[in-house]
């Protein structure tokens, strides 16, 4: 469904939380002359309308916002809220896709995930909102389908690190499927200072481990950040070339 077609956000919302690379900006009064209002009601109209640069790192934080609203929530109520995740080889639970990146097992596990979360997911979304929804819709889909079909029956996977891993796999590949040399350059640069500081614990998240944690998310997250930069980068060309 179409972000201005949502029932839950005006127009204005859904352009500042989705993104404007294909809006049109407002045309300019006649004369030149600023809106009634001042500058200051101009600036914050376009700010609303996700003109603003700022406003595409608006969805990392809302998404790292609602994690830890849920597990304020889940700490002070009794109910376990984990149970809402995904549940491996339950049809039931596919809900989770959607859900699991959000829940968490404890503070300490929503710490681990946080700052990678932030740092990677804003480099993400520098290229724009659309540009992060999709990568994170892509790594959360194929990391919790991946993880719910390798899991043994019956266990719970909670966490946003699957699409952490996801957005790992997403910058270190996609210099490969940059459409010119420019962007290979600075994709290249992220790509290298990601591995440099994440690449050691990402490769090893990745590897089977007999503690609890769900290397398979982390596994098929990375693969769904290849994917996402695969799918992307190849339809910027193919746009391109049209």
């Amino acid at each position: 469904m179409r972000s201005n077609q949502s029932p839950h956000f005006s127009a204005s919302e859904s352009r500042y939380l989705f993104g404007t690379d294909s809006t049109p900006h407002a045309s300019s009064p006649v004369g030149g002359l600023p809106p009634a209002g001042g500058r200051l009601n101009s600036g914050l109209h376009a700010v609303l309308n996700g003109d603003h640069k700022l406003s595409r790192f608006v969805p990392v934080l809302v998404l790292l916002a609602i994690m830890w609203v849920l597990e304020i929530v889940d700490t002070i109520l009794p109910v376990n809220l984990d149970l809402f995740g995904l549940e491996s080889w339950n049809l039931l639970s596919l809900y989770g896709l959607v859900t699991s990146p959000l829940l968490h097992s404890g503070f300490n596990h929503l710490t681990a995930n946080t700052f990678p979360f932030v740092v990677l997911g804003l480099f993400i979304a520098a290229e724009g909102a659309r540009r992060f929804w999709l990568v994170t819709a892509i790594t959360g889909l194929v990391s919790g389908l991946g993880a719910w079909l390798t899991t043994l029956p019956g266990h719970h996977i909670v966490g946003a690190s699957g699409i952490v891993f996801g957005f790992f796999g997403y910058l270190a590949v996609r210099t490969w499927f940059a459409d010119d040399m420019l962007r290979k350059i600075i994709y290249f640069t992220i790509g290298l200072f990601v591995f440099i500081t994440y690449g050691a614990a990402m490769v090893f998240g990745m590897l089977p481990q007999a503690n609890g944690i769900s290397w398979q998310g982390h596994l098929f997250g990375f693969v769904g950040g290849v994917i996402a930069a695969r799918i992307i980068h190849r339809r910027r060309v193919q746009t391109q070339s049209a």
